[in-house]
């Protein structure tokens, strides 16, 4: 069982160090879970898992840390693995989506204690204790509430272009895990997806013209302004378009 949130600061990127908020108490989220302060243990060590979990599958952990909780949530303490590549690679992505909504978390959870509760007519369930929490991963979607991305700075441009290349591959792998799992019921995707695939494409192809443009500007003469607005549309186009047609699809 996985649960997802987003909030995350870069403590000092060049150990790789973070610190992600996982979960926050007392709040029903999306999964229509409540959890109870005290149901995840201060002190627990975790491994960072590779993106969206993938450590289960056979990739290695990116890196390590510590579950630290407040009243109100519980926070990785971590560092990755940067004397390696895949590890270096994984905090890359993560200091460059921290500053957007796109960058969340998640943790697995395993002998869970919960109730089910009825209130004001809404169901939920209230979980009192979660007996295991080896892993927490970075992921592109989650079930957060009242979670936020704190401050992540500093990224070169080069840098930023190998995060975003990143996220694209991981879209497009999830559309095609989607893809197969609709095409062994004989179904394909719905033509709001095929769509902003397509807009993908368009601006792809945005991003083949710059590289033949005579009259393309040097990395160096763009404004850092003008970088930052095509970061903030791209991010908000994958976060609010693609993303969520892909999940109710799954």
């Amino acid at each position: 069982m996985h649960k997802t949130i987003s909030g995350v600061t870069i403590k000092d990127a060049d150990k790789g160090q973070v610190s992600a908020v996982f979960s926050t108490f007392n709040v029903i989220d999306k999964d229509g879970d409540l959890t109870l302060p005290g149901a995840i243990k201060d002190g627990t060590e975790v491994v960072i898992s590779a993106y969206g979990h993938q450590s289960h599958y056979g990739a290695l952990p990116v890196g390590k840390g510590v579950i630290r909780t407040t009243k109100t949530e519980a926070i990785l303490e971590g560092e990755f693995f940067m004397d390696t590549t895949h590890g270096a690679d994984a905090f890359k992505v993560v200091k460059s989506l921290s500053e957007s909504d796109l960058q969340e978390w998640s943790y697995s959870l395993n002998n869970v204690t919960r109730k089910s509760v009825e209130q004001d007519g809404q169901r939920y369930w209230v979980i009192e204790d979660i007996g295991l929490i080896k892993e927490v991963s970075p992921v592109l979607m989650g079930a957060g509430v009242n979670t936020r991305t704190l401050v992540a700075k500093g990224l070169k441009f080069n840098e930023e272009g190998d995060a975003v290349v990143a996220v694209v591959k991981s879209y497009l792998d999830r559309a095609g895990e989607v893809m197969a799992l609709r095409g062994a019921k004989g179904r394909t995707l719905s033509d709001e997806s095929k769509s902003h695939i397509e807009d993908l494409e368009e601006l792809l192809v945005k991003a083949r013209d710059l590289l033949t443009a005579d009259s393309a500007p040097a990395e160096e003469d763009i404004p850092e302004e003008t970088l930052a607005k095509a970061q903030d549309a791209f991010a908000a186009w994958l976060r609010n378009e693609c993303a969520p047609n892909l999940a109710k699809e799954a």
